[in-house]
C-alpha cells in the first residue's frame, strides 16, 4: 500500500478559500489602480488638449486683431469714400442699418468692427451660430503690400498709385510697377455646433472662380464653445481706453466710431473637450469680464482663457476719420 507523507498532502478547502480570497483582493487592488491610472491619463490628455485648443484660439485672435484699424497709412474716411464696382456680394454680412457691408458704398458707413451675440439678430449671413457665444466681424487691410505679380485671383486689394486709392481685383489692377496692392479683408468669427461638437467658424470675403464677390464659410478649430468680447473705449480721442464696455452694453454709436474710438478688445474663450467623461461632472462657472458662462452640468471638461489686444492702428489711422 502506498503511503503519503505529511508534506505530500493536498490543500484543504479552507486553505483554498483563503488563497482565492487573497488572489481576489490583489486582483481588485490591481483593477482599482489600473482604473485610477486610466482616469488620470484620460484627464491629463483632455487637459493638455484643452490647453492646446485654447492657445491656438488665442493666438489666432491675437494675429487677426493686432492689425485692426490698419488702412496703409490712410484714414477710415479715405476708405469710406471709395467705390467697389464688383457687383453684389453673395451671402453678404450686413448688420447695422447704416453699414455698407463688405465694401464701401455711397451714403453708408463702412463699419470696421462689430460684435454681437450669436442669435443672428442683425448679421444677415450668420445662420446657425451658437446663441450663448459672440460673433466678431471686422474689415481691414493686411499689413504687407504686394506687387502686381503677387496678386491672387480670389482676393481683393486696395491699389495705391501716386496717393490715389482704388479697390481692385487681379483683373482690374494696374500693371504699373509703381503701384502697391494691400490685401483687403472682411472676416467673421463665431461658434457653431456640428454633431454635438462646438466649432470655431470663419466667414470671409473672397472672389469666386466666376469673378464675383461672395462670403465663404469654413471651420477653424474644434472644441471652441464660447467667444466673448469687451471693448476699450477712448472717449477723449487721445488713443487711450477710458473704460471697457461689455458686449451687451455696446450701442450703434460705439460701432460707428465717429465721436469715440474702440482702442482695445478683451477677448475670452471657453474650450470644451471633444469627448465626455462619465466620471466627471461639470457645473463650474467660468467668469469672463463682466459676464460669464455656466457649464450645464454635463460630463465635458472645459478651460477658460483670456487676453487683451490694444489697437494701436486705430489711434493712428482714425485721424480725420
Amino acid at each position: 500500500m502506498t503511503r503519503f507523507s505529511h508534506q505530500e498532502r493536498g490543500l484543504s478547502l479552507v486553505e483554498l478559500m483563503i488563497a482565492a480570497a487573497l488572489a481576489l483582493s490583489v486582483l481588485l487592488v490591481l483593477l482599482a489602480t489600473t482604473s485610477k491610472q486610466s482616469q488620470m491619463s484620460r484627464e491629463t490628455m483632455q487637459l493638455a488638449m484643452l490647453q492646446q485648443q485654447g492657445q491656438l484660439t488665442l493666438n489666432l485672435l491675437q494675429t487677426e486683431l493686432q492689425q485692426l484699424g490698419f488702412w496703409a497709412g490712410f484714414t477710415l474716411a479715405d476708405i469710406r469714400q471709395l467705390s467697389a464696382p464688383f457687383g453684389v456680394v453673395s451671402g453678404e454680412c450686413r448688420h447695422l442699418a447704416d453699414d455698407s457691408g463688405s465694401f464701401p458704398q455711397a451714403g453708408l458707413l463702412l463699419v470696421p468692427l462689430y460684435a454681437e451675440y450669436g442669435r443672428g439678430e442683425s448679421i444677415s449671413c450668420l445662420g446657425r451660430a451658437a446663441s450663448n457665444s459672440s460673433v466678431l466681424q471686422f474689415k481691414r487691410l493686411l499689413a504687407q503690400p504686394l506687387s502686381f505679380e503677387q496678386l491672387k485671383n480670389n482676393r481683393y486689394y486696395l491699389q495705391v498709385l501716386a496717393s490715389e486709392l482704388k479697390l481692385v481685383d487681379s483683373d482690374s489692377a494696374t500693371t504699373d510697377p509703381a503701384a502697391e496692392f494691400w490685401p483687403y479683408l472682411h472676416q467673421l468669427f463665431y461658434v457653431q455646433w456640428q454633431d454635438d461638437i462646438p466649432v470655431l467658424m470663419r466667414k470671409r470675403l473672397i472672389r469666386s472662380a466666376a469673378g464675383m464677390p461672395r462670403i465663404h464659410t469654413d471651420s477653424v478649430i474644434d472644441g471652441v464653445e464660447v467667444l466673448y468680447f469687451e471693448f476699450g473705449i477712448d472717449s477723449t480721442l487721445d488713443g487711450r481706453a477710458n473704460y471697457f464696455v461689455p458686449l451687451s452694453h455696446m450701442q450703434a454709436e460705439h460701432w460707428y466710431q465717429q465721436e469715440q474710438r474702440i482702442v482695445a478688445i478683451s477677448y475670452y474663450v471657453v474650450v470644451r473637450s471633444l469627448e465626455a467623461d462619465v466620471r466627471y461632472l461639470n457645473e463650474h462657472w467660468y467668469p469672463m469680464g463682466q459676464s460669464g458662462f455656466q457649464a450645464p452640468g454635463d460630463h465635458y471638461r472645459r478651460l477658460q482663457l483670456q487676453s487683451t489686444q490694444y489697437l494701436h492702428n486705430v489711434a493712428l489711422q482714425y485721424q480725420g476719420g
